[in-house]
């Protein structure tokens, strides 16, 4: 038999079969599903879950779907991915998720299951190539990856891409696993995932795309309308918010929660998902975006998730926030993912006390440059006196203008992405480091490194400084809150604020396993990386001023041939 299924006959049986079966259709994925895959012993249905039918027939290349947990979204698309390698000849899926092991123990469990459960796909998997990382289908190929930085991984190429676990995965490797179907004639991509925070991930796509909502119709007053769990769910006898629920009121027999319903924003009568009319729509239907983008909610399963389910759920998650994410599927930043703009208010001060400090610098360098000066004190707090953009033409010259009219002791500025100028400021700023972000479970906060430099390879003696990111970034929330960083009221304020609430801390898989790290998100975060920086300053001063012995020269790196022939 298995002669019989390597043979070239064997192939191009298997090859016109696909052919009759109009492949490129999205009907005919669902007809495949639905004929060819089994659930819990029974042919897969859609029943109750039409969700899934409606996004597996939309023809769009690209499809984003920001979801709650436990949906069934993972399940459809392992069966797409499948689907696709047997109904298109030579067709090619990158299946990925945050982890190498996710991504095995999604083969085991998803994948493979699909295949072992039904005669046809049986028939027609290659037992040549049927490991945890991949499936063969005749000429076709399910690959399952790790979203993580492996170069032999990220060369196979590919026909279509899908991210599970979005949010969770490194979105720079993601993005070296979409550059793998730049040769395809498909180029299809789905990413699905529960989002986290706005503005980042599943979200910030969703955001982009064409955005599909699936709306009630109440079956009383004829009322249309997108169900949402804060707004319409509604418990008998219970006048409270939904947001102020806890543990203790369900100890009291007058707490109807089992009685939970949701309510016609309208009419008020309760409407019943399963039995109502529900219809999908485009909330921006004109917007010229590439990617068809579908909100999931609990609400579009009503036969397994019911409003009491979700009012018991709401209580059993240590921060609001998760539950938001996982159970209704909705992006939330709470007080551990970022800095409130009340918290940053508090931080401004109208004028900072005389004496007694030293004053550092943080520069965080691009087209414009952002400068942010502060004085540091002996307990190590803060107080920011200068928040300034300074063209990337004059930022050499201005540079030593503000160490002169400050008297600079320290400067951390960043080495990327122009080298050349970070050199010349290092000329004629002697005490300023080049700040380089790194991961690496040896630093702490920061570590200032020594190697020699090559000059026969064009590589210039720099000061650097190796930084821990997110440790950094989580002292500076803390030293915020903590009344530990303060800015002096200027005309900047509200875009320092701005620059420091972009940044939010997110879970996510790096080098192998899950931390909390911090990502930009949709605005710009100049001002908190230059604050960043400055930070860095005032504690390699404060390693100085409590040592003897001499600080290093930095690590040497060779110069970027970018010209910087303006800057002066």
């Amino acid at each position: 038999m298995n002669e019989i299924r390597n043979s070239q006959t064997f192939r191009q049986h298997v090859s016109r079969l696909r052919s009759s079966l109009s492949a490129h259709s999205p009907d005919s994925i669902c007809e495949f599903i639905t004929e060819h895959t089994y659930l819990r012993g029974k042919k897969f249905s859609f029943e109750g879950h039409e969700y899934q039918e409606e996004i597996l027939r939309d023809p769009s290349r690209n499809i984003v779907i920001t979801k709650s947990a436990q949906i069934g979204i993972s399940e459809m698309s392992a069966r797409l991915a499948v689907a696709r390698a047997v109904l298109i000849n030579g067709f090619s899926t990158i299946y990925t998720l945050p982890s190498a092991s996710a991504a095995q123990s999604f083969m085991k469990t998803r994948i493979s299951p699909i295949v072992d459960s039904s005669p046809y796909l049986r028939e027609l998997v290659s037992l040549d190539v049927d490991n945890s990382s991949v499936k063969r289908f005749g000429d076709s190929y399910v690959y399952l990856k790790g979203c993580q930085v492996d170069r032999q991984a990220i060369s196979t190429p590919a026909d279509m891409t899908i991210f599970d676990e979005t949010d969770n995965s490194d979105q720079d490797v993601m993005t070296l696993f979409e550059s793998r179907i730049i040769h395809s004639p498909y180029k299809m991509t789905v990413k699905l995932s529960t989002p986290t925070i706005p503005g980042y991930g599943i979200s910030k796509a969703f955001d982009t795309s064409r955005r599909k909502f699936n709306f009630a119709k109440c079956p009383c007053c004829g009322e249309w309308f997108y169900p949402e769990y804060y707004a319409h769910v509604k418990i008998p006898g219970y006048a409270g918010k939904l947001e102020e629920i806890t543990r203790r009121d369900f100890a009291s027999p007058k707490f109807k929660w089992n009685d939970a319903y949701l309510s016609c924003p309208k009419c008020g009568s309760a409407v019943d998902l399963r039995l109502s009319k529900r219809n999908w729509v485009v909330e921006n239907p004109d917007d010229a975006f590439f990617d068809s983008g579908y909100r999931v909610s609990p609400f579009d399963n009503p036969a397994t998730v019911t409003p009491a389910d979700l009012v018991k759920a709401s209580v059993t998650f240590t921060r609001p926030q998760d539950f938001v994410n996982q159970r209704l599927g909705l992006p939330m930043a709470d007080s551990e993912t970022a800095l409130a703009l009340e918290e940053l208010e508090r931080a401004i001060i109208s004028e900072y006390p005389g004496g007694g400090f030293s004053y550092v610098m943080g520069l965080d360098m691009g087209n414009t440059c952002w400068c942010t000066v502060g004085a540091v004190f002996p307990d190590s707090s803060v107080i920011i006196v200068k928040v300034e953009p300074i063209p990337v033409h004059r930022v050499v010259s201005r540079v030593q203008e503000l160490v002169r009219q400050f008297r600079i002791r320290m400067m951390v500025v960043d080495r990327g992405p122009l080298t050349e100028a970070v050199y010349q400021i290092q000329q004629v700023v002697r005490n300023s480091f080049a700040a380089v972000f790194v991961q690496s479970k040896g630093i702490d906060l920061f570590k200032v490194t020594d190697r020699e430099a090559n000059p026969d390879k064009g590589v210039e003696d720099m000061r650097q400084v190796n930084i821990s990111k997110d440790s950094v970034m989580d002292l500076m929330m803390s030293m915020v809150r903590l009344g530990q960083i303060r800015k002096v009221s200027d005309e900047h304020d509200r875009v320092w604020q701005d620059h420091m609430m972009d940044n939010k801390r997110v879970k996510a898989f790096k080098n192998g396993e899950m931390v909390y790290t911090w990502v930009k998100t949709a605005g710009e975060d100049h001002s908190a990386m230059a604050l960043v920086y400055l930070i860095v300053a005032s504690r390699i001063l404060g390693v100085a001023a409590g040592s003897t012995v001499r600080l290093p020269l930095a690590t040497s790196f060779k110069l970027t041939p970018q010209k910087m022939s303006n800057i002066n």
